[in-house]
């Protein structure tokens, strides 16, 4: 009955969850011309490359003459300028422009954003050029966000006092406060290297120091009557107080809560189970969002906590060490390998990569994590206190700097991160299963949990055996989506021809977002990227591809590959290349079919004149091609009655056989 009431209760959660449900949301406002809304900012604007993010509650939707109110969450790209930089958390803003719901993934295989936003609400997005909005009101929303961001500007401004360097700046910023913006693209590839991002990310481990501070700084109280819960309470307040600091970012909210849990169930006499602390801290989060069981960022922080209260102390018994700063060492590696084993095989199937030397990483990283927490916040304390301050800011440069480049060493040597790998979210949970029962057997000596866990292994050798072998036998073709680009992949076994324009082949940034999830998923490797002429081609034959100009021949599929180039060549040839007869008349050359005619570069074609010398049964347009030309390609060969794939509306085109 309990368990009954239970899940009827968190699917009424889930369904009242989904905003857009509610009849008064943006998704069913009707559209208007000239058409503007009154939002309100939910966040901090965000800096991108390009843009500033801006993620906004919708307050109103009509125009000059009507408004209604509205409700819904979105996100704007707003063209940077001086304005748009000056906006904060709470400011209200009126947007002129239309917006457009947020477009499911455009490429095979590929993270699906809008899923990973309809989780938070978000559904809607629109980009606003300068001058196409303005301010018109500040300082609404919640006082204690207000408050938070005002507590984080201040840190900030006490580090940026000291003069830290770009990247120790960028450090602090976020292994304190949470705040990443100012990370660039090398920290971030260097610490997810070297398997230290999680330093990066104010989580468990960050709040778990301050803790532990706390705990030994306000013993004292356990001296006087009732100190218990005075202790708790204390430590539970100044957790939230740097919960607040940190601008109250997801990751501290769920690793406070559950602290506070773990504080809580302490300071009681009754002897408790973490185990139940944890799942009540859980309860209290997927409360408040159900949705949140899908984060990645709580997947991975509840599973690295349980797996270390049940792992690491069997794992630390296992060799008692005398010296003290070995038995440290043994305590950091065996919290690792427990923490590792639990997530990584999460982390692989997320992102794909895994850090070999992950515990040398946290040998150097731990330590110096603990210290630089240490010093940064008694920086903060002393900040007032000129001659203080100053010292221990000197101190905590050095200590940044250390940890830079003990990350940068270990990131740099060989063989420091196994890439590429791929595993479904059903081998992640069989793996998960082997390990459970493998593990149960060797603390608890279970042998059900032993043959549990073989039978599961078995199974998953199955499963990774089978899509090898389907690996090998696929043939296909993929044209990407790529923003002004063209990019296929003629795929043979695990082998793919790979045919891209020079936009796409000097840009590996985008080439890595727009394909490579679809090679790791197909277990494909890619040769050296091919022009896009027919001449280098003709070199790949062992795979089964040949070509002659533009045309491609692929096991059996012909695909012609339609340029202003190859257009004017087509046009030329079959005006000039006559067959003449023995009477000495002239015969048009023959038509030409194909499969596929890929558009690309955005020709200037004559579509009638086209068809009348090549018959294809699918035309495939591009988005290197312009979003106009584009619409009017394929509103002609529409009404001349050929099938039309617009990769820019419809996404990647793929085919296998």
């Amino acid at each position: 009955m309990y368990s009954l009431t239970l899940f009827s209760l968190g699917f009424w959660f889930c369904h009242n969850h989904h905003e857009s449900l509610d009849s008064g949301h943006l998704a069913y406002a009707e559209e208007v011309d000239n058409a503007s809304m009154l939002v309100q900012l939910l966040e901090p604007v965000s800096e991108k490359e390009n843009t500033f993010q801006l993620v906004v509650s919708v307050l109103q939707y009509g125009n000059d003459s009507t408004a209604h109110p509205v409700s819904g969450r979105m996100i704007l790209y707003l063209e940077k300028d001086s304005l748009a930089q000056g906006l904060s958390y709470g400011d209200r803003l009126l947007v002129r422009g239309e917006f457009r719901e947020i477009r499911p993934p455009v490429n095979p295989h590929a993270f699906d954003y809008r899923m990973h936003l309809a989780r938070k609400n978000i559904y809607h997005s629109a980009y606003v050029r300068s001058g196409h909005w303005m301010a018109v009101g500040e300082n609404h929303g919640r006082l204690s966000m207000h408050l938070a961001l005002g507590l984080r500007d201040r840190a900030m401004a006490v580090f940026q006092a000291h003069h830290l360097g770009d990247r120790e700046f960028a450090l602090i910023s976020a292994l304190l406060l949470g705040y990443r913006e100012y990370l660039d693209e090398e920290m971030r590839r260097e610490f997810a290297g070297a398997g230290a991002m999680h330093i990066l990310c104010v989580s468990g481990l960050h709040v778990g120091i301050i803790f532990m501070v706390l705990k030994a700084i306000f013993s004292f109280l356990l001296r006087l009557p009732g100190g218990r819960y005075l202790q708790t309470a204390c430590i539970i307040l100044l957790i939230w107080l740097y919960a607040a600091i940190t601008g109250f970012s997801p990751s501290v909210l769920r690793a406070s809560v559950m602290f506070t849990f773990v504080a809580a169930g302490q300071s009681f006499s009754r002897k408790g189970t973490i185990y139940n602390t944890l799942a009540a801290s859980a309860f209290v989060l997927l409360i408040n969002d159900p949705f949140i069981i899908a984060h990645i960022g709580f997947q991975l922080s509840y599973l690295a906590v349980i797996s270390i209260v049940s792992l690491q102390p069997w794992l630390e018994r296992l060799w008692r060490p005398k010296q003290y700063l070995v038995k440290k060492a043994w305590s950091i590696t065996t919290v690792s390998v427990a923490a590792q084993l639990a997530t990584g095989p999460l982390a692989i199937h997320y992102f794909h990569q895994f850090p070999n030397y992950f515990v040398l990483t946290n040998l150097l990283v731990i330590p110096l994590a603990t210290l630089i927490i240490y010093t940064a916040l008694l920086t903060l304390v002393l900040s007032p206190l000129p001659y203080a301050g100053c010292f221990t800011g000197q101190v905590l440069t050095h200590l940044i700097r250390a940890m830079n480049g003990s990350v940068s060493f270990i990131e740099g040597l060989p063989h420091s991160t196994a890439e590429n790998l791929y595993i479904s979210f059903f081998d992640t949970i069989m793996i998960f299963l082997v390990l459970i029962g493998f593990f149960t057997y060797l603390m608890r000596g279970a042998r059900r949990s032993l043959l549990f866990g073989l039978v599961i292994m078995l199974l998953l050798a199955s499963s990774l055996s089978l899509r090898h072998f389907r690996n090998t036998q696929q043939k296909g073709v993929v044209v990407y989506h790529v923003n002004r680009g063209t990019a296929s992949d003629f795929i043979h076994g695990r082998q793919a021809v790979f045919m891209a324009c020079e936009h796409v082949v000097d840009s590996p940034r985008l080439m890595q977002f727009s394909l490579s999830a679809n090679r790791l998923g197909r277990g494909v490797r890619a040769l050296n990227p091919l022009p896009l002429n027919g001449d280098s081609l003709s070199l790949c034959r062992d795979v089964g591809l040949a070509s002659h100009g533009p045309l491609i021949h692929f096991h059996g599929m012909s695909m012609f590959l339609l340029d202003d180039g190859y257009f004017v060549q087509l046009l030329d040839s079959c005006c000039t290349d006559r067959r003449t007869a023995p009477n000495g008349s002239c015969s048009p050359v023959p038509l030409i079919r194909v499969n596929y005619l890929l558009v690309t570069g955005n020709p200037r074609v004559d579509v009638p004149l086209l068809l009348r010398h090549l018959e294809p049964d699918r035309v495939i347009i591009d988005a290197s091609n312009a979003p106009w030309r584009a619409a009017v390609m394929e509103e002609a060969f529409t009404e001349a009655g050929v099938d039309v794939w617009n990769i820019r509306h419809l996404g990647a085109y793929e085919v296998t056989w």
